[in-house]
């Protein structure tokens, strides 16, 4: 929607008189100060291009504007948008009288004598009013009552009209809220603007604009997801509201019953929910009921939405629908649970009623008399049957039991819960999953699972310093937790400590102990290193022995390496078997320092080994060329040499040459970059040829000699 204030106007146009003799473009009256200030709209406007024609649909948003308006009438101006500015100078006023409703004659004229909602609007507009204006004499409050009924049947009445302009343009063109201009040309940009003529004294309407462009028709808009929900005999459809209203005003719904063939529409009207919502949320739904002729039967439905224009949006695809029954067979009565003795309980119950599609009975089981309820029974009891035992009652006695009567279709009846208490004599399973661990200051932290048992009471922790001997009580009371922290020696011949742990139920019945849990006192003594007695460094590796640490406890050892200037980093970790190792990540001429650690079995470190310094020499030999050829170049007059070399460095090529049968000698320096040569200026004669890379540092590569080739030069 475009807002076609004033000062909107005034921006767009600079050609505007000075602020003391400002004109409203729209109505052509002088305009006051105030008037250039922004006022909430209270005229609604919207406009849909149709190829030929603009229609455009409003509605005043007060209740007393409305009223007055429907008197004075309302007035449409329409401007041509130029470089996205609005052109005054084609301001045209499209209503040559104002537009008002209809009168009853023309009612009772252009609509037909059975058509229920033109009724309604005429008897809107021109139907006597209940309330009455107040009287002289009258008593105050009888008077103030008077004018609240007054307020509230005009606002209904208001409220009304707006719903039945949105049922069909023929409605809202007989209600006044309705144009269309068919004097627009083709991929053009319109400004629309409305006005109702009131007086501004007694009730002040704004102006309200909208914008539009004929280029091309906007498709008919699309349904939002709709959601089915099958019913006994009945389907709900829900949409999003808040994305529907964006669109639509009402709603068609039609259906099939011959596979989604023809369809036929079940509203004569179109239908509508109104809502009570100020402001509408993802959580708004439009709801849409229909009752279904049979269950079981395939239906298929489909939904159309109606724009305030009256148009008729896109359908949705095909709904598939299936009535279900979902009616429960009664429940069964007297139902009653009795612990016969441990953990066995027998329920028993009547059920009067036999329906024709009854099934059967389950049996659930539960801790609250509230439920959830866990079913006892996979497969359904005979529809004969009165009673059911169960043999696994829990023992601590809160067993609250339903049972169930179904129906082929899974309907359930459910009875009233019906308690039976049972008297615990079994104690729980016995403690599992014990862990530990022992710290450095001698202080123990114990873990195990916590019990399946619903009325575990706590646990209670023992020990032993030996597996053999009696276990001793170290908690002081019941632990609630399955964690327990306990404080010992470390200055003791016996490296390990014992725990059991004892679960305990509500009725203070003891489980098995646990399995022991044996844990190894902290060793505070650190290993002895592991020492360096050979090693052998190459140009491309550093070879390290060593002998491990003589520490029967050590787990690890661990390799530091540092560079010339650089700090200590871990460079490898091996087992405590391992006692060479070769480094092959390092470079040319450079000074390593390497050093070893071993850890035991309590983590402790020993010290770093003495380092051992070593220097990693260059043999000089650099990689070799490949792919070195030698050919007659193809004008005939020279020999073409290519070969490959893709290392990098600071080197040259260097060229041998022998002729029938000579040595080889220095014939060309060839720089890096180039990888190739033309031997120009040659004779008659056997030719051979070799080739190196030569580097600044002194490095070569291997030299590569070619094939012995024949030149015979080619004659002029």
């Amino acid at each position: 929607m475009l807002d076609i204030s004033l000062s909107a106007i005034a921006q767009q146009n600079k050609s505007v008189p000075d602020k003391s003799k400002k004109v409203n473009p729209i109505t052509m009256q002088k305009v006051k100060p105030a008037d250039t200030l922004p006022r909430q709209h209270n005229l609604q406007l919207l406009a849909r291009y149709y190829g030929d024609s603009v229609v455009l649909r409003w509605a005043p948003s007060k209740a007393t504007l409305w009223e007055f308006a429907n008197k004075a009438g309302y007035i449409i101006v329409r401007f041509e948008i130029d470089n996205k500015k609005m052109n005054l100078k084609t301001r045209q006023i499209l209503t040559s009288l104002p537009i008002k409703p209809w009168t009853l004659n023309e009612w009772k004229e252009k609509a037909n004598r059975s058509d229920s909602l033109a009724a309604a609007c005429a008897q809107i507009l021109y139907g006597k009013s209940k309330a009455q204006l107040p009287q002289k004499g009258k008593n105050k409050n009888i008077n103030l009552k008077e004018a609240l009924n007054e307020k509230y049947e005009l606002e209904n009445r208001h409220a009304f009209a707006l719903f039945l302009a949105d049922q069909s343009s023929f409605l809202a063109s007989g209600l006044g809220l309705r144009f269309t201009d068919k004097n627009i040309v083709k991929g053009k940009t319109y400004a629309y603007a409305i006005y109702a003529l009131t007086d501004p004294k007694i009730v002040k309407s704004d102006t309200s604009g909208v914008m539009i462009n004929t280029s091309e028709v906007i498709p008919a808009p699309e349904m939002p997801k709709v959601n089915v929900q099958e019913l006994d005999r009945k389907v709900k459809f829900t949409w999003d509201r808040q994305i529907a209203s964006m669109f639509f005003t009402g709603y068609f719904y039609e259906r099939s019953e011959d596979g989604g063939k023809t369809f036929k529409r079940l509203n004569k009207r179109p239908y509508t929910q109104l809502t009570t919502e100020q402001k509408l949320t993802s959580n708004s739904t439009i709801e849409i009921n229909d009752s279904l002729p049979h269950n079981y039967k395939q239906y298929y439905y489909r939904i159309i939405g109606v724009t305030p224009f009256g148009d008729l949006g896109n359908p949705t695809p095909n709904l598939s629908v299936m009535g279900r029954d979902r009616t429960p067979p009664s429940a069964p009565e007297q139902i009653s649970a009795k612990n016969i003795k441990d953990n066995i309980v027998k329920i028993s119950w009547t059920k009067r009623i036999k329906e024709p599609d009854f099934a059967g009975y389950l049996v659930g089981r539960s801790d609250k008399a509230s439920g959830p309820f866990s079913p006892l029974t996979t497969d359904p009891l005979p529809v004969n049957a009165t009673e059911y035992t169960d043999k696994d009652a829990v023992a601590h006695g809160t067993n609250y039991y339903i049972v169930a009567a179904i129906d082929t279709a899974g309907n359930a009846g459910s009875s009233i819960p019906a308690y039976a208490f049972i008297t615990d004599t079994i104690p729980p399973a016995k403690p599992f999953g014990l862990t530990g661990k022992i710290d450095t200051t001698g202080i123990v932290n114990i873990k195990w699972r916590l019990g399946k048992e619903p009325d575990l009471l706590g646990y209670m922790v023992y020990y032993a310093n030996d597996a053999n001997h009696t276990f001793t009580p170290v908690s002081k009371d019941f632990v609630a937790d399955t964690t327990f922290t306990d404080s010992i020696t470390l200055k003791t011949l016996t490296k390990h400590i014992y725990y059991k742990v004892v679960a305990f139920d509500k009725n203070r019945n003891p489980s098995p102990f646990s399995d022991a849990l044996e844990l190894k006192r902290p060793d505070k003594v650190p290993p002895v290193a592991p020492v360096f007695n050979n090693f052998l460094v190459t140009d491309t590796s550093v070879i390290l022995k060593w002998v491990t640490s003589s520490s029967k406890d050590v787990v690890s050892q661990i390799l530091f390496r540092k560079e010339k200037g650089k700090t200590w980093e871990q460079y490898a970790k091996f087992t405590m078997n391992v006692n060479s190792y070769i480094d092959h990540k390092v470079k040319k001429h450079e000074w390593y320092e390497y050093s070893l650690v071993a850890i035991d079995d309590a983590g402790l470190h020993s010290e770093k080994s003495f380092p051992m310094n070593v220097r990693v020499y260059d043999s000089g030999q650099r990689s070799k060329i490949e792919n070195f050829n030698v050919k007659k170049a193809t004008d005939g007059k020279s020999l073409e040499l290519t070969w490959k070399y893709p290392e990098k460095g600071d080197y040259w090529f260097v060229i041998y040459r022998s002729i029938d049968g000579h040595d080889l000698m220095t014939y060309k320096n060839i720089p890096s970059s180039q990888l190739n040569f033309n031997d120009t200026g040659l004779k008659k004669g056997i030719y051979q040829y070799s080739i190196k890379a030569v580097y600044k540092d002194g490095g070569e590569s291997q030299q590569e000699k070619s094939d012995k080739i024949e030149f015979v030069p080619k004659s002029k």
